[in-house]
C-alpha cells in the first residue's frame, strides 16, 4: 500500500527536474540562437513558445499520473481485500465482523486516494502554471528583454 504511494513520489520530482532542465536548454537556445542571429530571425521569444507547450504537457501529464496512481491504488485494495477475506473465512468470523473489517479496507483506501489525488494535482497545478506564465512572458516580451541585453 504505502510503497505504491512512495513509488509515485519520485516520478513526480525527476518530472519536475527534466522539465525544468528543458526548460532551460530550451531558453538557452532561444537565447544562443537570437545572439548569433541565426537565420536572422529572433529566435528567445519563439522558444517561449515551445515552453508553454512544455507547460501544457505538464498538465496532460498530471492526468496520466493520477489515472496510474488510481489504477495502482485499486489493484492493491482487491489484493488486501482477497487476503483478508482469506484470512476470515479460515478464522471463521462472523458476516458482520467481517462487512467492518472490509468497510475499513474500503475507507483506509478512499482516504488514501483522496490525498495522493490532491498532492498529485498541486504539484502538477504548480509545475504547468509556472510553465504557461513564464512561456507566455517570454513570448511575448522576448524580444524586448532582448533588446536590452545585447
Amino acid at each position: 500500500m504505502a510503497l505504491g504511494l512512495l513509488t509515485t513520489l519520485p516520478i513526480s520530482r525527476r518530472h519536475h527536474v527534466v522539465l525544468f532542465v528543458l526548460t532551460v536548454l530550451i531558453l538557452g537556445l532561444g537565447y544562443y540562437f537570437s545572439l548569433i542571429q541565426l537565420l536572422d530571425t529572433e529566435w528567445f521569444s519563439r522558444s517561449g513558445s515551445v515552453v508553454v507547450v512544455l507547460g501544457i504537457i505538464s498538465g496532460f501529464s498530471g492526468i496520466i499520473e493520477e489515472r496510474v496512481l488510481i489504477s495502482r491504488l485499486s489493484i492493491r485494495k482487491r489484493l488486501e481485500i482477497l487476503q483478508k477475506k482469506r484470512k476470515l473465512r479460515l478464522l471463521k468470523a462472523t458476516p458482520d465482523y467481517v462487512q467492518e473489517e472490509l468497510d475499513d479496507i474500503e475507507e483506509k483506501y478512499l482516504v488514501l486516494i483522496k490525498e495522493s489525488m490532491h498532492s498529485i494535482k498541486f504539484n502538477a497545478g504548480i509545475s504547468e502554471g509556472i510553465l504557461l506564465i513564464l512561456g507566455t512572458l517570454t513570448w511575448g516580451f522576448g524580444d524586448i528583454v532582448l533588446t536590452f541585453i545585447i
